[in-house]
């Protein structure tokens, strides 16, 4: 991905960095749901961001991103080490293959979108 050097993405870049490195820790069967930070301000922050660059993506981005993470999950799999799991594993093979932009900026907005439905699930904690 292009490096964004714009002072904006600064604190987008630093919720992503908290984010990725609790889900790891999450996925690796650890603690960490506070520091999905989901709370109204950085959601705010996140879709303000990410948002600037919805038109750089196409179908074949989706098709890509949604193969890593459109998994059956066990019935005996915690749902949200589960997801964890998921979407830790979708950004390390992301970066490993040097996705296009297009497929990353898709991936982010994923992201937001499964954090968001996290944090409105009374029956998770985040």
């Amino acid at each position: 991905m292009r490096r964004e050097e714009k002072p904006a993405a600064r604190p987008y870049l630093a919720l992503l960095d908290d984010r990725l490195a609790t889900l790891s820790a999450l996925a690796a069967g650890g603690p960490g749901a506070p520091g999905l930070r989901v709370g109204p301000a950085d959601r705010a922050l996140a879709r303000r961001f990410l948002s600037t660059h919805r038109r750089e993506w196409d179908d074949g981005d989706e098709n890509l991103v949604r193969g890593f993470l459109d998994r059956w999950t066990k019935a005996t799999e915690d749902p949200l080490v589960a997801t964890a799991r998921g979407l830790s594993e979708a950004a390390l093979a992301l970066g490993a293959m040097q996705a296009r932009p297009g497929t990353l900026w898709f991936f982010l907005w994923e992201l937001e979108s499964v954090l968001s439905a996290l944090a409105d699930n009374p029956g998770r904690p985040c």
